[in-house]
């Protein structure tokens, strides 16, 4: 009979991606055996939830973006003006980059697909931004990329500061509202 972890397939994968994004900026750096020992789990265990290195690190991208996605899209509050949307959606993103340093610095390590949660709510929220006559013609890639990119600088450079991440904010939300 095989020997199976006691654990939840889940809290191995949130160690895994811990583990991972604590020990260095790449899977390539880091041997198997020295991402099962930082996770504490064993080696066995590792290779049965992920046989080789592309497989982990497809599934450290979609832990990751999975917590992403939980802290920032939680339920908004219904009847929000477009400026209290986005207040709430950078201090989500906010809390979660000051929070989650590790993984929000893996995230911004790679674009931000066009299917992910993030492009969708982008998308209704440069409509919406339209419809009021706040942002223009601002397309949904357009406002990712205005929120994304400068964030995910930060983050690759480990510069956020909570007062770096609300000027950048207040930067933001000013461009939306003042394209020509």
């Amino acid at each position: 009979m095989k020997r199976r972890s006691p654990r939840p397939i889940e809290d191995i994968e949130d160690r895994l991606l811990r583990a991972a994004t604590s020990l260095g900026d790449t899977l390539d750096s880091i041997s198997m055996p020295t991402l099962a020992q930082a996770a504490d789990c064993a080696v066995g265990t590792l290779y049965r939830i992920a046989p080789s290195k592309t497989f982990l690190a497809k599934l450290l991208h979609q832990r990751a973006r999975a917590l992403f996605e939980a802290a920032l899209f939680a339920p908004f509050p219904a009847r929000l003006s477009l400026l209290e949307r986005y207040n709430l959606m950078w201090s989500r993103l906010t809390s979660f980059a000051l929070e989650e340093p590790d993984i929000a610095a893996f995230l911004a390590r790679s674009p931000m697909p066009a299917s992910s949660a993030f492009m969708r709510a982008s998308a209704v929220f440069a409509r919406d931004g339209r419809a009021l006559g706040v942002f223009g013609s601002f397309n949904s890639e357009e406002l990712a990329a205005l929120i994304w990119g400068p964030i995910s600088a930060l983050l690759r450079n480990r510069q956020c500061s909570a007062q770096s991440l609300d000027r950048l904010g207040s930067a933001i939300w000013g461009s939306l509202c003042h394209q020509s």
